[in-house]
């Protein structure tokens, strides 16, 4: 930890909170954090320039905290935040990796690859493009074929078919999500919410 004149300097974690992908490391003093949580805008306090600064102030790349943790030494913070921004100086999403984007979840992953086929491809090249034009009624009996063939799949218990149909039921419940323009970071935020809420009705009963 260093020092901001009078105040101590916390390192900052930016975590994308739906992907759980890193995006960026900086410093923060008291005034940063205090900022951060009214603003609900990420704030950081520049080293080398001795100086409060709002990520973004001079690209408009800003970063929307939804949660500030800290970690258990209380000298390091996490920001989960929204990243729809790039991120690093150089343009790139993150600072990390090379800068480009990635997905520690594979379900925003899929949702990514299906919407550049769709934006890039012509449907004579692309099964995605090209059952994403076939209509909706098609899509949903593609979805509850797929769903059929996990079930037998299932019952026949044979590991690798299994990991097979799954896969193709999650492909094409992906393309149904684009289709219905329901982007899966809301499905995440949902299964988090249902998490969240089991976890808290845990404590309650056990207490």
């Amino acid at each position: 930890m260093s020092m901001s004149k009078a105040q101590p300097l916390y390192p900052v974690v930016v975590q994308d909170r739906i992907t759980r992908q890193v995006m960026m490391l900086a410093y923060a003093n008291q005034e940063a954090l205090d900022l951060t949580r009214s603003t609900q805008l990420a704030h950081f306090y520049s080293r080398s320039r001795q100086r409060l600064w709002k990520k973004g102030e001079t690209s408009g790349n800003t970063i929307h905290v939804n949660e500030i943790l800290q970690d258990c030494d209380g000298d390091a913070y996490l920001y989960l935040a929204d990243v729809t921004n790039p991120v690093c100086h150089r343009g790139t999403a993150s600072c990390f990796a090379g800068g480009e984007r990635w997905y520690p979840d594979p379900l925003a992953a899929l949702d990514d690859i299906v919407r550049t086929r769709v934006a890039e491809n012509p449907a004579e090249f692309s099964y995605t493009k090209s059952l994403m034009e076939q209509g909706l009624d098609r899509l949903v009996q593609k979805v509850g074929e797929e769903a059929v063939e996990v079930v037998i799949a299932a019952l026949q218990g044979e590991m690798s078919p299994l990991i097979g149909e799954i896969s193709d039921l999650l492909y094409h419940l992906a393309v149904l999500t684009v289709r219905m323009n329901v982007p899966w970071s809301r499905v995440s935020e949902e299964l988090i919410r249902r998490h969240q809420s089991d976890h808290q009705e845990g404590r309650t009963k056990s207490r």
